[in-house]
């Protein structure tokens, strides 16, 4: 896996280079565990958790916010359940005050299982609002879901695909 993450800092060549280089994983070594794993950088740090998911699906989500009134903070996560276990990842966090398409979020989850997002929704002078939203992993095929908001409102769709072994 290649790692050069970087953080935003304005225009691409202003962004800091937080970590550079390459990971490589022996299948045989991972666990079906989860595991967090940090990798320490000039400027920070990152958190990766790792699983070895065997019979997985690759799921892609994609999130459309459009029609907003006015901005809010939306922080988005995955809760997934892995070996009786669940496990919630960060997707996403950052303001929206206009309509936008959010960058695509992809990761691997085991076949017929559900995978659960959640959308905390922050309004200045308002209560934090939770939406949840859940999708049966399936070898093919897609599935969309729409959040109305009072003042927007939220397209998930989410695409299923085979794990390239």
């Amino acid at each position: 896996m290649l790692a050069p993450h970087r953080i935003k800092n304005g225009d691409e060549e202003d962004d800091l280079q937080l970590i550079d280089g390459i990971i490589e994983f022996q299948e045989i070594l991972l666990p079906e565990k989860p595991t967090t794993v940090r990798i320490t950088g000039d400027y920070g740090d990152v958190d990766m958790c790792l699983a070895n998911v065997c019979n997985g699906v690759e799921a892609t989500v994609e999130v459309a916010i459009s029609e907003p009134d006015h901005g809010f903070d939306l922080s988005i996560s995955c809760v997934h359940f892995m070996m009786e276990k669940s496990k919630e990842f960060h997707l996403f966090g950052g303001t929206i005050g206009e309509s936008r398409q959010l960058r695509r979020f992809v990761m691997a989850v085991f076949l017929d299982t559900v995978m659960h997002l959640k959308f905390k929704v922050d309004q200045k002078g308002s209560n934090v609002v939770e939406h949840c939203c859940s999708f049966e992993s399936k070898l093919h095929g897609c599935a969309s879901h729409q959040i109305k908001l009072e003042n927007a409102s939220i397209l998930v769709k989410v695409t299923w695909s085979p794990l390239i072994e």
